[in-house]
C-alpha cells in the first residue's frame, strides 16, 4: 500500500507540475525580457554618458587651450615689461640689480616660451608628473590657489 500511495503523491505532483510549468515558463519568460530590455535600456544609457563625456572633454580641452593661450600672452607682456624696466632699475638702484631684472625677464620669457610649445597634452603629463614627484608641493600650491580664488570670489560677492 506503501508503494501505491506513493505512487499516486508522485502522480499526482507530476500533474501538477505539467500544470505549473507554463505558468513558471511564462514567469521565466516575463523576467528575462524584462532583463533584456533594463540591458537595451543601459545601452542607451552608456552611449549618452559616452557622448556627454566626449562634449565634456572637448569643452574642457578648449578651455584649457584658451587659458593656455592668455597665459603665454600674459607671460610674454609680463616678460616685456620687466626687460623695459631693466633701464630704470640701472639708473635708481645700479647695474648689478638691472642685470637681475634682465634674468628675470628672460626666465619668465623662457616660461612663455615653453609654454607656447607645448600642448593641453602635455603640459597636463607634466603636471601629473609634478605632482607625483612633489605631492606636497602640489597640495600647498592647491591650497594656496583655492584661498585666492575663495577670496576672490566672496569679493566680488561684495561688489555686488
Amino acid at each position: 500500500m506503501a508503494t501505491k500511495k506513493s505512487a499516486d503523491g508522485l502522480a499526482t505532483a507530476a500533474t501538477k507540475a505539467k500544470t505549473a510549468a507554463p505558468k513558471v515558463a511564462d514567469k521565466v519568460a516575463a523576467k528575462v525580457a524584462a532583463v533584456k530590455a533594463a540591458v537595451t535600456e543601459q545601452g542607451g544609457w552608456r552611449d549618452q554618458a559616452e557622448e556627454f563625456a566626449s562634449q565634456a572633454k572637448g569643452a574642457a580641452t578648449n578651455a584649457a587651450a584658451s587659458a593656455k593661450n592668455t597665459t603665454g600672452e600674459a607671460l610674454h607682456g609680463l616678460s616685456k615689461l620687466i626687460a623695459d624696466t631693466a633701464e630704470t632699475v640701472d639708473s635708481k638702484l645700479g647695474p648689478q640689480y638691472g642685470d637681475y631684472a634682465r634674468k628675470a625677464a628672460e626666465a619668465v620669457s623662457g616660461a612663455a616660451k615653453s609654454l607656447d610649445d607645448k600642448d593641453i597634452d602635455q603640459l597636463a603629463d607634466d603636471a601629473r608628473n609634478f605632482v607625483r614627484k612633489s605631492p606636497a608641493v602640489a597640495i600647498g600650491a592647491a591650497a594656496i590657489v583655492g584661498f585666492v580664488l575663495m577670496r576672490m570670489m566672496r569679493g566680488s560677492d561684495k561688489d555686488a
